[in-house]
C-alpha cells in the first residue's frame, strides 16, 4: 500500500523513458545538493518512480572529489597488491572487520536462485571507525569492533578515512529526498541517521575462470538502507531489470550508483525495491569501493505511515537495524577457518 504523491509533480520524461526501457537512469543532484527545494521535490518524485520500479540509479554532480575517488581506488589497488601472508595477518574476525579471502562469500540468500558456490574475490571490510573506549567496543558488540588497518601501506587510513566520511556527509545529505519520496516531511530520517552505521566493503575482482553459474558476486540484494558504489572504468556490475533480464553498467566517470538494500525494503513494507545484482568476471582487475549507509543500530523496521493502511498487517516482522545486520552477515559470510580453506 502506498499514498499517492502529495507533492502534484509528474515523474521526468527522462526517468519515464529509462524505466519502459530498462535503462538506469542517470540524475543530476547538483541542484538538490544546493539546497533548491524545487529540485528537492522533482527528485523526490523521480526517486520515487525508480525505487517503486527499478531500484537502481546513478547520480552525477554529486560534489564528492573525483581526486578523492581515484587516490582511494589507487589505495585498495596496493591494498590487494600486498603478500598474501600480510594480508592473511588480517583476516576477518568476529565482527567481520578485516581481509576477507577469495571463496569466502556464498551468497545464499539470494532472491534468484540458491547458491552453493563460493563467490570469486578478495575484500577488505571496514566498519564505522571506532575508539578502543566505544562503549560498542568495550561490550564486544557485533561487527561494532576495532577496524584491521593495514599498518604496511601508511597513506591508506588516512584516505580510506577521509573517503568514509566524504560518502557519510553524502548520503546523510540524500536523506531528504528519500523522506518526500515516501511522501515525508524532508526531516522525517534525520533522527533515525542521527548516529549512522556505515561499512566500507573494498573489493577486487580479478579476471577468473568461473566454473559453470560460480560468479565473481553471485545475485543478491543488499543489507543496507542505501548504498553507493563509485564507478570505475573496468565493467562487471549487472541489474536484473523487472523483466529479469540483467542490465550490465557501464562505466561513467564521476558517477556513483545508488540503490537500496533489504532493511530499508523491509522499513518501507516492501514499497521501496531491494533490486537483486551481481558482478561477471571481469576482463580486467576490478576494484569496489562500496559504502553501505545505514541507519542507527537501534531503529526498528516498523513500516513508515505511508506505507501501510490503518489495520493492515506489516510484510515482515519488525527488526532493528543491528539484529537485521548480524543476521545478514553470518547467512553469507563463511567465518570458520576450516571451511574457509576448503576449496
Amino acid at each position: 500500500m502506498s499514498v499517492a504523491s502529495d507533492s502534484g509533480l509528474q515523474i521526468s520524461s527522462y526517468v519515464t523513458d529509462c524505466l519502459a526501457n530498462e535503462r538506469i537512469p542517470i540524475i543530476d543532484v547538483g541542484d538538490y545538493l544546493s539546497g533548491d527545494v524545487d529540485a528537492r521535490e522533482q527528485f523526490a518524485t523521480d526517486l520515487r518512480a525508480i525505487q517503486e520500479g527499478l531500484g537502481f540509479y546513478c547520480i552525477v554532480n554529486h560534489g564528492i572529489d573525483q581526486a578523492l575517488i581515484d587516490s582511494s581506488f589507487d589505495q585498495i589497488a596496493e591494498l590487494f597488491a600486498l603478500p598474501e601472508e600480510t594480508k592473511m595477518a588480517h583476516r576477518v574476525d568476529f565482527h567481520h572487520q578485516g581481509f576477507i579471502p577469495n571463496k569466502s562469500l556464498i551468497l545464499r540468500w539470494s532472491k534468484i536462485a540458491k547458491n552453493e558456490k563460493k563467490d570469486l574475490n578478495e575484500a577488505w571490510a571496514f566498519m564505522r571507525e571506532r575508539e578502543a573506549d566505544d562503549p560498542k567496543v568495550v561490550a564486544n558488540m557485533r561487527h561494532r569492533g576495532l577496524n584491521q588497518w593495514p599498518e604496511e601501506l601508511p597513506e591508506f587510513r588516512k584516505v580510506l578515512l577521509k573517503y568514509q566520511e566524504t560518502m557519510a556527509d553524502l548520503a546523510t545529505r540524500m536523506l531528504p529526498a528519500y523522506a518526500r519520496a515516501l511522501d515525508l516531511p524532508a526531516t522525517y530520517l534525520d533522527e533515525k541517521f542521527s548516529h549512522p552505521e556505515y561499512y566500507n566493503r573494498c573489493a577486487w575482482y580479478p579476471p577468473v575462470d568461473a566454473e559453470e553459474g560460480q560468479y565473481s558476486l553471485s545475485p543478491h540484494s543488499d543489507h543496507s538502507s542505501m548504498t553507493y558504489l563509485p564507478l570505475m572504468d573496468v565493467p562487471g556490475l549487472q541489474v536484473m531489470s523487472p523483466t529479469k533480464k540483467w542490465i550490465e553498467l557501464e562505466p561513467v566517470r564521476g558517477a556513483i550508483v545508488v540503490n537500496t538494500g533489504e532493511f530499508f525494503n523491509r522499513w518501507t513494507n516492501g514499497r521501496f525495491i531491494a533490486t537483486p545484482h551481481r558482478v561477471v568476471p571481469p576482463k580486467k582487475d576490478r576494484y569496489a569501493l562500496t559504502f553501505f549507509y545505514n541507519c542507527n543500530d537501534e531503529t526498528i523496521a516498523d513500516p513508515f505511515p505511508t506505507c501501510i493502511a490503518p489495520g493492515e498487517t506489516p510484510k515482515y516482522e519488525p527488526m532493528s537495524f543491528h539484529d537485521f545486520f548480524v543476521t545478514y552477515m553470518d547467512g553469507n559470510y563463511i567465518y570458520r577457518t576450516a571451511e574457509m580453506d576448503e576449496d
